[in-house]
């Protein structure tokens, strides 16, 4: 199972062992996002955009406690997407979680609004960051953002930050919430990042 995806490599786990990661090659074109330096004061902005990552990450989220941020979901409701094709040669890098428009999105865990913004392929989209400044949360296909949210403001884990939405290139027949989680440890570029599947995070245990 996929625990990260860097480039062209991917950090891939056997689930039926606890002592065997290895790697293996993919291809991956990220689709690109605008750039813009506006960044909350209270994040970090040294250090890699796209910096390594390994089990360790995993199991540091794991420890923040991250909440599913569509309201009413279970972790048995979910299902691993991250590995995904988006057209021939980009994988999905994220996990979709189904729920119908409207529902309420919550901030999977405390931390701060990086980026609320708008583009073709992700639609109404938020980026905050965690505590730790080292992860950005990315939601988007959002049908609207909470009114009065506003980029740096500070969130706290279960606050309803938009709504669930089919909005850029999302299925208008079926709403979801693209969930991505990086690891950034320059904020000044929060469209970057190296993905982590978040349902690994999420992943029922059993």
């Amino acid at each position: 199972m996929t625990v990260a995806r860097s480039g062209d490599t991917a950090l891939v786990v056997d689930t039926t062992r606890r002592d065997s990661p290895r790697s293996s090659a993919v291809i991956d074109t990220s689709a690109s996002h605008p750039r813009d330096t506006t960044v909350a004061p209270q994040l970090t902005t040294g250090g890699s955009s796209t910096p390594s990552v390994g089990p360790a990450d995993l199991e540091a989220l794991k420890g923040e406690g991250l909440i599913i941020p569509v309201a009413g979901v279970a972790a048995k409701d979910l299902i691993d997407s991250f590995d995904d094709k988006r057209g021939s040669e980009r994988h999905h890098n994220a996990l979709d979680i189904m729920a119908s428009r409207n529902t309420p999105v919550l901030a999977a865990v405390s931390g701060f609004v990086v980026k609320m913004h708008s583009s073709v392929p992700g639609g109404l989209t938020i980026y905050l960051s965690d505590p730790t400044s080292r992860f950005v949360m990315m939601y988007g296909h959002l049908d609207s953002f909470r009114p009065g949210l506003k980029d740096g403001d500070k969130v706290t884990q279960g606050e309803i930050i938009g709504f669930v939405g089919s909005t850029g290139n999302a299925n208008p027949l079926a709403p979801h919430l693209h969930f991505q989680i990086t690891r950034n440890d320059n904020m000044r570029e929060w469209w970057k990042g190296t993905p982590l599947n978040p349902f690994l995070v999420f992943r029922p245990k059993g």
